[in-house]
């Protein structure tokens, strides 16, 4: 997932994520790598459930993936769980 980093960042930007998932997906990079890295039911796990995702996928993400399709992707799994999640408390 972070191969294109430095190995000094590497390693800073992994223990963030296992960490502190939901703190480290605020630096979008991070972020970005990880909807295009990690499965559907990984990112709801890793952000502490889906209504943490659902906060976490705004449109100004979502535009920046790459390609259109992992977009659509995205867009299509946050009306989805915008349709059917309760907020959670905060």
């Amino acid at each position: 997932m972070f191969w294109d980093l430095p190995s000094s960042a590497r390693k800073k930007a992994v223990e963030s994520v296992i960490n502190d998932p939901l703190k480290a997906f605020n630096d979008e990079r991070i972020l970005l790598k990880a909807l295009s890295t990690f499965s559907w039911y990984e990112l709801i796990q890793l952000a502490g459930g889906p209504a943490y995702l659902a906060r976490l996928l705004d449109d100004k993400i979502i535009a920046r993936l790459f390609p259109e399709s992992r977009r659509k992707y995205y867009t299509d799994g946050k009306r989805l769980l915008s349709k059917y999640i309760i907020s959670p408390a905060g």
